[in-house]
């Protein structure tokens, strides 16, 4: 299937698109990129004029942004959001199709079923041949820097306590080392960040005895999403 929203072609909305599946004109999102006028002009309602627009706009929207490919795409529990955290991160359409599960999961924002559903999704010969289409057809956008390598939290050491909400301790570490942080499972005056969750230990106190910052999940998240 192909989001107007995602790719921006004008013209292109859903009954469109049935009309093209239907009458056998395209099965994948690349089929879109070898429509010629002739093809569209034997479609219902569809006149010689408004043909060679949609041809031109189908044509214009191979220029697009990584974030827009991802989405386009279609992954499950993979929405806009997610593609434009996934975009930043990578910065690269083949280091995000190789990135594994444990990988994934490490990038901010992204759980353990978003993960899945990317992993299981780029696995797919199919949809590898698709992308692999698209690609050779044109679609394009300018390369991006990964926030991957600006290693935000360099040098900062952490120490984990209690329960979080959102993740297990083993995630929030595997995204703090992403970012280029150290976890550290005692506290002491070289810890820069304590991250307390629901009933945190002793550290917290030791922490606060020491002058260390005690923050929390949200916190955590900030810092993690910092470019």
């Amino acid at each position: 299937s192909a989001s107007r929203r995602a790719i921006d072609i004008e013209g292109l909305g859903p009954s469109r698109i049935d009309q093209l599946v239907d009458g056998g004109l395209v099965k994948t999102a690349a089929d879109l990129y070898r429509l010629e006028v002739r093809d569209l002009a034997v479609l219902e309602g569809m006149a010689e004029k408004s043909a060679g627009n949609l041809v031109q706009a189908i044509r214009a929207s191979r220029s697009t942004t990584f974030a827009r490919f991802i989405y386009a795409l279609g992954i499950r529990n993979a929405g806009e959001a997610t593609a434009k955290i996934l975009a930043a991160h990578f910065g690269d359409l083949d280091r995000l199709m190789a990135a594994t599960e444990q990988e994934l999961t490490s990038v901010p924002e992204v759980g353990p079923v978003v993960a899945a559903s990317l992993a299981g999704f780029f696995a797919e010969p199919h949809n590898r041949d698709v992308i692999a289409q698209l690609r050779s057809a044109g679609v394009n956008w300018p390369q991006e820097r990964p926030a991957s390598a600006q290693r935000t939290l360099a040098g900062k050491v952490f120490v984990l306590t209690g329960t979080l909400a959102g993740m297990t301790r083993d995630e929030a570490a595997a995204k703090i080392e992403a970012c280029g942080g150290r976890v550290s499972g005692s506290v002491s005056a070289k810890t820069d960040y304590v991250v307390a969750g629901a009933n945190p230990g002793s550290k917290i106190e030791r922490a606060r005895s020491l002058g260390v910052e005690v923050i929390d999940e949200p916190a955590l998240m900030r810092l993690l999403s910092q470019r």
